[in-house]
This record gives structure tokens, C-alpha cells and sequence, in this order.
């Protein structure tokens, strides 16, 4: 792409008319651009563009990891709660490529969200997941990285206080170029949807959670009632069945977890997704729902609730704690903030805590009272980037400001 051509992320509401991307051909060329940069000049890894919010700006110069793709290595981890393995991958390696890549090696994902399209870099990055009690985020699963900071020096960091802060850092330590995931034996799943009633749904949410592997549900506003989802572990089948199910119908299916993961999501949107303690979380969006009732009753796009496990990440929306992720989505042709502007104040009220990769409008004061190490995790980014090479506009205005602690 040449300089000055315009780039838009997955849903089209962040949109650059002066981009440049630039396709590094590994990661010692990527270190290399890096060092040569000019000064001023800014760096942002595209990823799949899967992320609501405005990470890249103008003049930023963009950059596709494809090249630093693919499986490579894995190596044993005996653990005391079973066999282990960890992955080396190339962090540019989208989510669905994931799969296939474990499966020919006996592996698998312990879990992953119902879509797969992002790349591992990006998703690891915002603390993209799935749904599960006892289950974690993706970057949860992060046993070690390698990033290029920003003097090009290429870094591998394994463990301590660098991975709690780089698991969830949203680009601004670096660009990632491996990353090493804790995996586990591959397993299939046994999903099943239906519909019902908000009260019946409500009534057996805690025992779905305990019972199943996974569940969630999703629920619309134009109907008032709930699209329910469950997962369960089976041995792998001779004869998957993996036709999609349409949202909304009774059905279920089965096959490899990574085939049965995924979801179609070809109709675009922007999302606004924040993490709400477990206990919190009916109460929530009994709130949520009284709401959108009255200012949105026709509104055809859903709720989402899931359940997801506590990880040390220090920028982790989960603060290390259960907690019920809740989602809000509204069509990428209409203007997302009337709704999210209603749904945030009632999030935040709860004790939630925003998916970076999805819309919020927190100030940094705001950022600052929710994450206790905000300010040490700036404090290593000054280090690793000491010339702001990561850190686009939308971005500063999270963090401290400059000369602070």
C-alpha cells in the first residue's frame, strides 16, 4: 500500500485516509525497520483490524505481521494437573489457522471465542476470550513472548512482573513477534442452542455455568428473550457435524473444539464489551435490560453474557477475579454511540472493567482508579519505548500523563 491510501479496521468506524503498511519479511527485518525509524515516525501491527477502537491514527505506518506466522515448535510440560504442552507461535498467526496447526501435533486451545478471524498478537494484546468457568482469557495462556520494543531491540520475556504486564498491553510494548501458549490434548465439543424466556434463562444461569464446560447467551432486545448456548467436552468423533447452526434455532453439532469454536459472523458491527464481577453480573443486566427496553426496545442486535476465569495480567480487564463479560453490539451502519453511551454508565456502575479491543470512553483518571498498576505499567513502557513509537493518540489519552509517577 502506498503512502496516503486509505485503511479501515474489520467494521469500518475507525478509518485512515493517510496509512502506509509496511509487510516485514521476519522478525529481524521488523527490528531493523524499527531502529531506522524516522523521528516522529509511529508503528502499529494491524493484526486482522478485528478491534473496535482507534488504535492506529494517520501517518502511523502500519504494520502486517503475515510473515511471522505459523507453528513453530512445541515442547513438553509435565504439570501436576496433567500433561501440557506449549506452543511457539508466530504472533502474526490468525486464530482459525490455529486450530488445524495443533490438531496434526495432538493439540488443541484450552479455549477461544466464537470468533476466530483475529491474529494471536492482537488477541493476546486486548485480552480477547472465550466463555467458561475455571477458563481463562487468551492471554492467560501466554507462558512467554517475543517483542521488538521501540529502539528495535528484540526482547523475550518469560515470566515475572514483564509477562503479568505484557499479557494484556495493547501493543504498547512492543510488537509481538512470538508468543508461547500453554496448550492442552486435543478434545472435541458438543454444542447446543436454543431459545427461551429471560426468566428461565436467568433462573438456570448459575447451574448451566457449574454443569457445562461452556455456556452463554445472548439476549434481544426486539424479542425479550435469550438464544442460549452450551459446550461440552466429548471424545473426538469419527463423523463431526459441523454445519452451522442459524442464530437463534434449536440445533446442535460436534466435532474437533477448534472447528466448533467459531461462529459465522459476516454481518458487521461495533461492540462495547466490559467485565463485571461474577457476582455483580445478573443484577447487571437485569439493569442493562430495563434500559434498552425503553430506549431500544426494537433494537435486533444482542446482549452477550459470559463467564471467564481471573488471570495477573496487570491491564487485564478480569482484575484477577471471575467475572461475567458483558457485550452490547450495535450494526456498523449506524451510529454506535446513542447505545453504548446508555449501556457504559450502567457497566461501569456494576464494577466493570473494558475490553480494550471494544469501544469504551473512559478518561484516564478513570483508567487510573480501575487498574492499580497502571502507572507501573507505564513506567515499563517509557522503558521499552522511551520514544512513543506505539503509542497513537487514542492510546495516550489512557495513559498517565507525561511526567507523571
Amino acid at each position: 500500500m502506498k503512502a496516503g491510501s486509505e485503511w479501515s479496521n474489520w467494521s469500518g468506524a475507525v478509518r485512515l485516509s493517510a496509512a502506509r503498511v509496511e509487510r516485514p519479511a521476519d522478525a529481524a527485518a521488523l527490528a531493523e525497520r524499527i531502529a531506522a525509524a524516522v523521528p516522529g515516525e509511529r508503528f502499529r501491527a494491524i493484526g486482522s483490524g478485528h478491534s473496535f477502537v482507534p488504535f492506529w491514527a494517520d501517518g502511523d505506518t502500519l504494520l502486517d505481521l503475515s510473515a511471522c506466522g505459523g507453528l513453530l515448535g512445541v515442547e513438553a510440560e509435565g504439570r501436576g494437573d496433567g500433561e501440557t504442552a506449549i506452543a511457539d507461535l508466530g504472533a502474526g498467526t490468525p486464530i482459525h489457522a490455529i486450530g488445524p496447526l495443533l490438531a496434526a501435533e495432538g493439540l488443541a486451545l484450552a479455549n477461544q471465542g466464537d470468533i476466530d478471524r483475529q491474529t494471536l498478537a492482537g488477541a493476546v494484546a486486548t485480552g480477547t476470550h472465550g466463555t467458561g468457568r475455571g477458563l481463562g482469557s487468551l492471554s492467560s495462556m501466554v507462558a512467554g513472548l517475543e517483542l521488538v520494543d521501540g529502539r528495535g531491540g528484540l526482547h523475550r520475556i518469560d515470566g515475572g512482573d514483564e509477562l503479568a504486564a505484557a499479557r494484556v498491553s495493547l501493543g504498547l510494548l512492543g510488537v509481538m513477534t512470538r508468543v508461547r501458549m500453554r496448550v492442552v490434548p486435543l478434545y472435541g465439543l458438543h454444542e447446543r442452542t436454543g431459545a427461551e424466556p429471560v426468566d428461565r434463562c436467568l433462573d438456570r444461569l448459575e447451574a448451566r455455568f457449574t454443569d457445562h464446560r461452556h455456556h452463554e447467551f445472548w439476549w434481544v432486545p426486539r424479542e425479550d428473550h435469550c438464544i442460549v448456548k452450551t459446550l461440552d467436552p466429548i471424545a473426538l468423533p469419527q463423523v463431526p457435524r459441523l454445519e452451522e447452526i442459524p442464530f437463534g434455532v434449536e440445533g446442535e453439532r460436534w466435532g474437533a473444539a477448534w472447528q466448533v469454536f467459531p461462529s459465522a459472523r459476516d454481518a458487521r458491527f461495533n461492540e462495547m464489551e466490559y467485565a463485571v464481577p461474577q457476582a455483580a453480573g445478573p443484577d447487571c443486566f437485569r439493569a442493562l435490560r430495563t434500559a434498552l427496553l425503553d430506549a431500544f426496545p426494537k433494537l435486533p442486535w444482542p446482549i452477550e453474557y459470559r463467564c471467564l476465569a481471573g488471570d495477573d495480567g496487570w491491564l487485564s480487564p478480569t482484575a484477577g477475579q471471575e467475572v461475567v463479560a458483558i457485550s452490547v453490539h450495535q450494526d456498523a451502519r449506524r451510529d454506535w454511540r446513542p447505545l453504548f453511551e446508555l449501556a457504559e454508565p450502567i457497566l461501569r456502575a456494576h464494577g466493570g472493567r473494558p475490553h480494550w479491543g471494544k469501544r469504551q470512553g473512559l478518561a484516564a483518571d478513570a483508567v487510573a482508579g480501575l487498574y492499580p498498576r497502571l502507572a507501573d505499567f507505564d513506567r515499563l513502557r517509557r522503558r521499552l519505548d522511551p520514544d512513543d513509537r506505539f503509542l497513537t493518540p487514542w492510546l495516550a489519552s489512557l495513559m498517565p500523563a507525561p511526567g507523571g509517577p
